[in-house]
């Protein structure tokens, strides 16, 4: 019985297989048709964009007219796009349309009487399969736009001058500097701006007169400098300068300033932090050439942005007095070489060498000193203070060495300080203090340092080419003060004051 039930389940397995088979033969036979035919399938067409993005409003800005960079793309959901048609039309030109696989273009146009031109870019794209996109276009306002001149990032602006003044600008087109001339044209508010402009160098190019013509140092950055060296008249000044392209754009830049008349024969330099020196150096000044009456110079603003404009400056006085705080001047540091050429270096144009009076006490001894060259070679004295820093008792004396040949010199306050110097050979000694233990007694002597010297001795000259005292002038009796620095000037420098 067992072995009849085996036999009729391989049976029924072989018949159930035998069926399967048999129906799907059948259903292979039923599907049977023609290839795929890709044109059944509906194509969608392609779509073009144009990069072009307006503004708030739905507003294009103008954009420049030279090397205009135009570029656009396609998609396609069902395929990909295989070619471009372009045209961009101008007002003047009616353009083809042009097949293209490119995704952008480069082109430069020209501009009418106010700078400007119009672009109309029309695009359509084909795919794979031969649709072609809708038509988009986008009209472009195109501009030609001027140079803008400006001053160079590190240029130490100047909003007043003496005689002579330096400006470093820079112009740059934003159409591209390639497309802006090779030259500026400055003058100043005095010259006849009809006139012809006239090259740089020339005899007649005068900018107080008429326009001169500056080649641009370097096109690329647009750098160019303008130097003034006999600014007349003096008083506020206004320099223009301008710049053009190749569309006849100019771009103007104008900058006012003043330049200060030279109404005495000494310069004063306030190298002083505050106003602790006023009431001496000042009233000093009114003293000797009247309110309102004599030239300053505050170091607050610091070194001109070309040290050849500063010893022009220099050179338009008879006489430099220049005084410091109490610590080092860095001004005075950067200045020392164009002081010593204005001391030893006349020029044909100013044969009588310059003159200098100098008061301060951190010329030796602290950090930020002097060059060593212009301590011992210009001023005259060792680097190395004899005596270092002193405090000054109210009760001591500056005294003048010979006795009589300038006024002693008290002090109003007891915070006052000086340094000892050393004299080195062709100098003399005209100021010395009283005897005092201004050091410890441990230390050396002297005791009555030297604070002020003249250079070059009486026995070389009757004029000394610079005094130097390093004492704080602005703690001193008034009365006794003015008449040393009057002494100085006029008896040792040999100034004339009024």
């Amino acid at each position: 019985m067992r072995h009849l039930r085996r036999i009729f389940r391989k049976r029924a397995a072989f018949l159930a297989v035998a069926v399967t088979a048999c129906g799907l033969a059948a259903w292979l036979a039923g599907c049977t048709n023609e290839p795929f035919d890709p044109e059944s399938v509906t194509n969608i067409p392609p779509v073009a964009t144009i990069f072009v993005t307006p503004g708030v409003g739905g507003e294009l800005n103008p954009t420049s007219y030279y090397d205009r960079t135009f570029s656009w793309s396609g998609t396609d959901p069902d395929g990909f796009v295989v070619e471009y048609y372009v045209s961009i039309e101008t007002e003047e030109t009616a353009a083809p349309w042009v097949a293209t696989q490119q995704t952008d273009t480069t082109m430069t146009f020209s501009t009418d009487d106010l700078g400007q031109a119009q672009a109309l870019i029309r695009l359509a794209c084909r795919d794979d399969r031969g649709a072609l996109s809708d038509t988009v276009s986008r009209h472009i306002p195109l501009q030609n736009f001027p140079p803008v001149i400006n001053f160079v990032t590190d240029y130490d602006t100047t909003f007043w001058s003496f005689g002579s003044a330096n400006f470093r600008l820079f112009a740059v087109d934003l159409d591209d500097n390639t497309t802006m001339g090779d030259s500026i044209i400055y003058f100043l508010d005095t010259a006849d701006s009809t006139l012809a402009p006239i090259p740089e160098g020339e005899a007649d190019a005068d900018p107080n007169v008429r326009p001169v013509i500056k080649r641009i140092e370097d096109l690329a950055s647009g750098r160019f400098s303008i130097d003034l060296s006999d600014i007349t008249p003096r008083g506020s000044r206004t320099l223009h300068v301008r710049a053009s392209d190749e569309a006849d754009a100019t771009g103007a830049f104008d900058w006012e300033w003043d330049a200060r008349p030279t109404l005495s024969n000494v310069l004063l330099v306030d190298d002083f932090l505050g106003n602790l020196d006023v009431p001496f150096y000042y009233a000093a000044m009114d003293s000797l050439y009247g309110p309102d009456g004599w030239s300053i110079y505050d170091m607050a603003d610091g070194l001109p942005d070309r040290m050849w404009v500063f010893m022009s400056w220099l050179r338009e006085y008879d006489a430099v007095f220049w005084y410091t705080g109490s610590s080092a001047s860095a001004n005075l540091a950067s200045a020392a070489v164009y002081l010593h050429e204005y001391l030893n270096e006349p020029t044909d144009d100013d044969p009588d060498a310059g003159r200098l009076l100098l008061i301060s006490k951190g010329l030796i001894g602290s950090t930020g000193s002097l060059p060593p060259t212009f301590i011992q070679e210009t001023l005259g004295f060792e680097r190395t203070p004899s005596q270092p820093m002193f405090y000054i008792p109210s009760d001591k004396l500056c005294m003048s060495v010979p006795a009589g040949r300038l006024p002693n010199l008290h002090f109003n306050h007891s915070y006052s300080a000086g340094v000892g110097i050393t004299p080195r050979d062709d100098t003399e000694v005209i100021y010395q203090m009283e005897y005092y233990m201004f050091w410890s007694p441990t230390r050396r002597p002297p005791y009555e340092p030297i604070v002020g010297i003249r250079r070059p001795h009486t026995d070389t000259s009757l004029d000394a080419s610079v005094v130097t005292v390093l004492l704080q002038f602005e703690a001193v009796n008034f009365t006794e003060g003015l008449g040393a620095v009057r002494g100085m000037l006029e008896g040792e420098l040999g100034v004339e004051l009024p």
